[in-house]
């Protein structure tokens, strides 16, 4: 349940708190389901067995054991899990525990047991997101007390006391406690604890989305839906019915084409906040892009509109001859007007790449440092020294994704200009921004650690798809349906709990952590 996140362009990644959590060995390994399941171990032979196939830290390039061959008549047995699916099994049992904060319960033998420990999750669960999100405002509105745009008092005040954190809180206080009422009320009056029960509760609890703001609910809802469908998908490729290598980065690379080139030619397809954002990382003047799309589109410039902009930004004399001399129907903005203030294209986007790095550190280190105090507290003052060292380098490395996606997507715009400049008829189709934001997302995913890469594309991917929608309605080939975002999240968060009740392991470890340190047990 995700709320908005800054990264691939809005770094998010609150959503990824990440852990180490050490593997055992498939043979030890176990599955929670409705029924009984038939642990299926391959018979070991001299020539399969090997001198590290019981290490608690198994290698990550180590190839997984792949038992299917041991299938009798070549069929999958009832209750099957891939080695891949008994290994996230008992990771799980890791992502559940050591709570920082107490749970609030009560006996569930009784329909008023059931109200009353339906109220006392609603009161922890409320108050642990309402606190969590009013840290992270304060953090993050700190950014503006330092740079002298804020004063404290207001920036505590708007944190605590603003509606944001309290529409948060009451968001996730009013699900808990639809969630808890519906669903020990099924399993009191069924007697029995099943899917059923979790589905039905978590499509009631949903529509406590209609308690955040309207312009939140489209983030909650895609966010949601896109973490259900990995869930059916980890569910099948667990149980050995499908399989996809870097789906992930793939799904990223997808998604952050279609963004970067709803920035470039569709600005108004994107949250306004949003497309703020990536201006100011980017460091492209949004004048700049409006006047690219003007060519793109085969209108003519305003010559005195550019020129006015380029004066703005400090330009070298190299850049007012440049756009002195440039006429109206140029082929493509030169680089003069993209960063007027230095000749070289090189240079500006090294100065990108590490100005990118040092603005968005702080952002990442927010994002990460706040779920660790707030949801992992037992285990930064069991071992200090390791979690804050690991934490920090993984906020680095997260700061150095974005830099090396952003330097690496102008430097695609600017080549591509140079190319031009040197007599290469290569035109100024939208498309190419499109291409060059894929190119960028594949080679900076590679820098990102890979249990991250599916938090980022599962980022991503909603915003893209908004995108695409938008871009789609308005030339009339999809129609709006009225408050569709409280209905998809319904609909997700029937998957999610009842994942989370039967095969908490086929969800993302960040869905799982956040619901039981959140929402915490059934």
């Amino acid at each position: 349940m995700a709320d908005h996140i800054p990264s691939p362009v809005d770094p998010t990644a609150s959503d990824n708190t990440q852990s180490s959590l050490s593997s055992s060995s498939s043979s030890s390994q176990t599955l929670i389901t409705d029924t009984p399941i038939q642990q299926h171990t391959p018979p070991t032979t001299p020539s399969t067995t090997t001198p590290n196939t019981t290490s608690a830290h198994r290698s990550r390039k180590q190839q997984r054991v792949d038992d299917r061959a041991t299938w009798v008549n070549g069929k999958r047995p009832k209750g099957y899990r891939t080695p891949e699916g008994r290994e996230a099994a008992e990771k799980c049992k890791n992502y559940k525990s050591g709570v920082s904060i107490p749970y609030l319960t009560h006996s569930c033998k009784t329909y008023e047991g059931v109200l009353k420990h339906a109220i006392l999750g609603a009161i922890r669960s409320g108050g642990v997101s309402y606190g969590a999100k009013a840290l992270v405002n304060l953090c993050l509105g700190m950014l503006k007390v330092m740079k002298g745009k804020a004063s404290f008092g207001k920036n505590f005040l708007d944190a605590f006391t603003g509606a944001d954190a309290l529409r948060f809180g009451s968001f996730f206080g009013m699900f808990s406690f639809l969630w808890k009422l519906v669903n020990n009320g099924l399993t009191l009056y069924r007697g029995t604890d099943d899917r059923i029960n979790g589905a039905i509760a978590g499509a009631i609890a949903g529509l406590a989305l209609f308690i955040e703001a309207p312009e939140r609910r489209v983030t909650f809802a895609q966010q949601m839906f896109i973490r259900s469908m990995q869930g059916v998908y980890n569910a099948g490729k667990y149980r050995g019915q499908f399989s996809f290598r870097h789906g992930d980065a793939l799904l990223f690379a997808i998604g952050s084409a279609q963004v970067m080139y709803a920035y470039t030619m569709h600005p108004d397809t994107i949250p306004k906040e949003f497309f703020g954002f990536m201006v100011k990382t980017a460091r492209v003047p949004a004048e700049a892009l409006a006047f690219n799309r003007t060519r793109v589109r085969g209108f003519p410039l305003d010559l005195k509109e550019v020129r006015a902009m380029v004066d703005r930004f400090n330009p070298t004399a190299l850049a007012l001859e440049t756009v002195a001399n440039m006429s109206e129907t140029v082929d493509a903005l030169p680089c003069a007007a993209l960063h007027p203030w230095v000749d070289s294209c090189r240079a500006t986007n090294i100065d990108r790449f590490v100005g990118v790095t040092k603005v968005i550190f702080p952002v990442y280190a927010t994002l990460n440092f706040v779920p660790l105090v707030v949801l992992r507290m037992k285990r930064l003052l069991k071992d200090p020294v390791n979690v804050l060292s690991k934490t920090t380098f993984n906020t680095l490395r997260s700061s150095v994704f974005l830099a090396v996606f952003v330097a690496l997507y102008q430097t695609q715009i600017c080549t591509h200009r140079n190319l031009l400049n040197a007599g290469w008829f290569l035109g100024n189709s939208k498309y190419l921004y499109w291409l060059f934001g894929l190119v960028s997302a594949v080679s900076a995913i590679m820098v990102e650690q890979e249990s991250r890469r599916a938090e980022l594309a599962f980022y991503v991917i909603p915003k893209a798809a908004d995108s695409l929608y938008r871009i789609l309605y308005r030339k009339n080939w999809v129609k709006g349906v009225r408050h569709w975002e409280v209905m998809t999240f319904s609909f997700a968060m029937s998957l999610v709990m009842s994942f989370y009740q039967r095969e908490e392991q086929v969800l993302s470890p960040f869905v799982t952590k956040m619901i039981y340190h959140i929402l915490g047990k059934n």
